[in-house]
């Protein structure tokens, strides 16, 4: 049973009950045998949990990078090139896309994702990339933009957004609207306009995942605290899985603020 049969029988709200952070974790920590289909309470109890509880032990997200690269073997990467706005390049004898990621370069294949640097990317960032592999482009970008409530089944996943991404945004940079235009720009973002916050601008983490962002410093005459509103493309889900998409947005955060838990 692959991982993504096992996400099929979760509830995939990310509600957390299981101890990880989202279905795709827990589906992946259970293929892998580091935890128990039991610890869902959404799922019906089966003869098989045992067996997976005395699997070998492993790295969730490894485990699921490795499922991912079977999967890309059978993409044909020169054809999704262009509709994933990326080219592809010859490396070490291997047939590689090349697409920027957020302010750099990065090459993927079946064999491995890796920096411009020649260095294999954090396993999060291999699923994200992945992913935006599979869908191959979606249906590209509407233009129109919408908060994260606006998507289907994305009640538990704002919240999720608020804490790790705009949240964190809005904290490391109250009152330091001028050091968070500055790492914007580092990242190649482009101003918004019309902008009714004190800074709008949006960021390319993929080439068909953009994500604004819009900030209000804190008003210390009110007393209101810094604020960050994200924005995501209306045919976002087209181009990404909603937990993809939750990630790109806190691997921005991350990067942005100087809190990256692993080299992009």
């Amino acid at each position: 049973m692959s991982v993504f049969d096992i996400l099929r029988q979760t509830p995939k709200n990310n509600c957390g009950e299981c101890g990880f952070p989202t279905c795709m974790a827990f589906a992946a920590a259970v293929h892998s045998g580091t935890a128990r289909r039991s610890l869902c309470p959404y799922i019906a109890p089966g003869e098989d949990d045992g067996d997976e509880a005395r699997a070998p032990k492993a790295d969730p997200d490894t485990a699921l990078v490795q499922e991912l690269r079977q999967k890309v073997a059978s993409i044909d990467i020169s054809k999704d090139a262009a509709p994933l706005g990326g080219e592809v390049v010859e490396d070490g004898g291997h047939r590689r896309l090349r697409l920027p990621y957020l302010g750099r370069h990065v090459l993927i294949s079946a064999e491995g994702a890796f920096s411009d640097d020649g260095r294999e990317l954090d396993p999060r960032d291999q699923i994200l990339l992945y992913n935006y592999l599979f869908f191959r482009g979606g249906k590209g970008l509407s233009g129109r933009w919408a908060g994260l409530e606006s998507f289907p089944n994305s009640i538990s996943k704002v919240v999720t957004l608020k804490r790790y991404t705009e949240e964190k945004i809005a904290s490391a940079f109250e009152g330091r609207a001028r050091d968070l235009e500055e790492q914007l720009m580092a990242l190649g973002a482009r101003p918004v306009s019309p902008c009714h916050a004190d800074l709008c601008y949006e960021v390319s983490v993929l080439p068909r995942v953009p994500i604004q962002l819009h900030f209000w410093d804190r008003d210390e005459e009110d007393g209101f605290p810094a604020k960050v509103k994200v924005l995501f493309d209306e045919n976002a889900l087209t181009i990404l899985d909603i937990e993809s998409l939750i990630f790109a947005a806190e691997r921005m955060a991350e990067v942005l603020t100087g809190q990256e838990e692993g080299e992009v």
